[in-house]
Formats: C-alpha cells, sequence, structure tokens
C-alpha cells in the first residue's frame, strides 16, 4: 500500500521511535517525583520544552504538554475563556475549524457562551472586512485555525492577529496542520494547539502555547502537572520522542516542503485539461502538500474505496470524521452543495512520498474517472 493520507497521520521517523524507546528505558520516573528517577524525567521533560520552544521562538514557560492535540485546544480555549468571561462571553469562529474546536467551543456554550460564526469565501479564507463587521465589546476570543485540515487554505494569521491585538482580543489558532510544516507567525497569537502525530511524532501527544502574560484558569481545580494546566502523568519518553521528530522536521521543513509542493503540482498538470477534476480550497495560499479533490459525479467513498483497491490509501475528508455521514462542513461553508461536498477527497504528501507513488497516483485516479 502506498500511503497518501499525511494529514490524517503520519508514521513515527527513526529518531523518534530510538528516542521514545531509549528514554522509556532510562527516564522512566515520574517528572513530579523528588528521588533521583523523577529528577531525571523532569530533566528530560524540561530539555524537550526548552527545544520546542527554540522552534517556535517562545519562551519554554508559555508551553504545556497534553494527551493529543484536541486536548491542547479544549484546555487551551476553555482555560481562556473561563479567565476572561468578565469582560464578555463572545467567541467567534468559523463553521470550517476541526471537531475539536466546535466540541469545547460546545461545551462553553452550554455554560453560557454566545459563538458566533465568521463567514469564509469561497476558498475557506476569513474576510477581514466580515471579521471587522462582527468584532464588539463582548467578543473575548477568536479561534481561527492556521491551515484548514479538510481543502488545504491557509489563513493569513498576520493581519487577523495584528486586528484582534488592536482590540485587544484573545486570539487562538489550531496549528496541528502546520506546525514542522510552515512558519507560525507566533507573536500575533494568544495561543496554539500542536499535535506530535502529525509531524512524524507519536500518537498521544500535544502541546499547548500561551503567553505567558495571558491570564489563564485552570480547567481541573487543584491538579499540579504542567503548572496547572492539565491533569495526569507526563509521558516523559513519547514528549522526548515528539521532539526528536520536530527538531528533525524543523530542520529538513524548506526542503521537504518544496519537494512535496513538487509533487503537488505535477499532479494538478496532469489534469490541467479534465474538467471533472477540481481543486478546492485556495489556489495559492494552501499547504504545500495537501489536495482537496472533487471528482464531479463521483462520491468521495467511492473514490476512495477504487484507490485502496489499487493500493492506494487516500482520505475523504478529516480522519477524525470518521463514522460522520454528515457532508463535509467546510465545502458547505464556502457554498458546496450537500451532493458536491460528499465529492471531497484529500490527498496529502509527506517524507516517504516518491515520484514513482505520485505516477501511480495520478494513473488510478485517471481510470477511476474513465470508469465513472
Amino acid at each position: 500500500m502506498i500511503y497518501f493520507d499525511y494529514s490524517a497521520t503520519t508514521p513515527m521517523s527513526n529518531i523518534a521511535i530510538e528516542t521514545y524507546s531509549k528514554v522509556a528505558k532510562e527516564y522512566y520516573g515520574n517528572s513530579r517525583s523528588l528521588h533521583r528517577h523523577g529528577q531525571e524525567s523532569a530533566d528530560v521533560l524540561e530539555m524537550s520544552r526548552r527545544s520546542l520552544s527554540d522552534i517556535l521562538d517562545c519562551h519554554a514557560e508559555e508551553l504545556y504538554f497534553t494527551g493529543s492535540g484536541s486536548e491542547a485546544t479544549f484546555l487551551a480555549l476553555t482555560s481562556l475563556a473561563f479567565a476572561h468571561q468578565n469582560k464578555g462571553r463572545t467567541i467567534l469562529t468559523t463553521k470550517g475549524e476541526h471537531h475539536s474546536v466546535h466540541q469545547a467551543l460546545h461545551y462553553l456554550e452550554n455554560l453560557g457562551f454566545t459563538i458566533s460564526y465568521l463567514p469564509v469565501d469561497q476558498y475557506g479564507k476569513v474576510e477581514i472586512s466580515d471579521l471587522l463587521h462582527l468584532l464588539n465589546e463582548d467578543v473575548i476570543l477568536v479561534s481561527i485555525g492556521h491551515a484548514n485540515s479538510e481543502v488545504g487554505t491557509v489563513q493569513d494569521l498576520q493581519t487577523i492577529g495584528r486586528i484582534l491585538n488592536e482590540h485587544k482580543i484573545l486570539f487562538h489558532c489550531d496549528c496541528v496542520q502546520t506546525f514542522g510544516k510552515i512558519p507560525i507567525p507566533l507573536s500575533n497569537l494568544t495561543s496554539i494547539s500542536v499535535s506530535a502525530h502529525k509531524c512524524y511524532g507519536p500518537k498521544g501527544v500535544g502541546l499547548a502555547y500561551i503567553q505567558k502574560q495571558i491570564p489563564w484558569n485552570s480547567f481541573l481545580r487543584g491538579t499540579t502537572h504542567e503548572n496547572g494546566f492539565r491533569a495526569g502523568t507526563i509521558d516523559t519518553p513519547a514528549i522526548a520522542a515528539f521532539t526528536a521528530a520536530a527538531e528533525e522536521s524543523a530542520f529538513l521543513r524548506q526542503q521537504e516542503m518544496e519537494r512535496l509542493a513538487h509533487f503537488r503540482d505535477l499532479f494538478l498538470q496532469a489534469f490541467h485539461h479534465d474538467n471533472r477534476l477540481i481543486l478546492e480550497g485556495h489556489p495559492t495560499e494552501r499547504l504545500p502538500f495537501h489536495l482537496a479533490l472533487r471528482l464531479k459525479g463521483i462520491e468521495g467513498q467511492l473514490v476512495m474505496l477504487e484507490c485502496n483497491r489499487r493500493g492506494l490509501s487516500i482520505s475523504t475528508g478529516s480522519a477524525c470524521r470518521v463514522g460522520d455521514t454528515t457532508p463535509s462542513s467546510t465545502l458547505m461553508s464556502v457554498g458546496r452543495t450537500k451532493e458536491e461536498a460528499y465529492e471531497l477527497i484529500r490527498i496529502t504528501f509527506g517524507r516517504w512520498t516518491t515520484k514513482e507513488d505520485v505516477d501511480k497516483l495520478i494513473i488510478a485516479i485517471k481510470e477511476i474517472l474513465e470508469r465513472y
């Protein structure tokens, strides 16, 4: 099988696996224990935190390890909302956000917060004029993802962040799809969430960043882990493996993204004259390794199954939506019909993708178009 679903998850890199094995064997103490074994684990933890802060260009004390990107998102959004609710209770977002963002905001909505949705253009980008129109004194927090996982569109965080800073409004950003792949303009963001398994690290590890001068309230009172940000013993080996993977991804980032963007362009050129294949998302301001496609008149699930039969693993959208029979909320939010939304497939390239793999994918998609 050839893997084309790197936005769902990535294989662990060799250095991440080796690091996990070494740390699990040698530094197995609880990082909160006061004896030598615990102190050794705590040292590994803090070395990892410092290394990741160097990659993000922030202070180490601004980073909090979590059990996943989804948990990082939930805890960042709720802890910020709780701490600032005396200033207002309205939160802005878009309907194309990852479901972990919507879950956190639904939770806050049940506690009396108001959730308002920003419209997006035909590519899924937030229009600055719409953002300005919805800003008022009750808005305390905005959550907009750096890049949409389904259509690959990258938002203009610099401009959005500058406007929100001027209005003294908190800005959270889901950076799960972009960490280790494209630069994150952290200076304009209040908080971000990151996941290890999207950048060749282990599953079950996430990271939250919150500016150190911004107050936040613990979701669970009385916990001491991660300065009260979350409960539960820290998985030191997994965090060390995450750090090793992140360091490697940062080192390879520019060269790798150029290589994968070339593969993306080769694929699109192969279908340049075929109007049945439609690229969704922004044509240029998008993830370099990402293709969101519709084959007109063919359901995405059928395309996925036909590719699977040919030994190719692709996706019909966000992997976190498996089992959900509703159409893509992202495509619906940009004005597609239900039928068109059901046509969505997602193809994402990664470190082990080769040109030969892309050539096989092109042949398979052409065969499917001819058959249906």
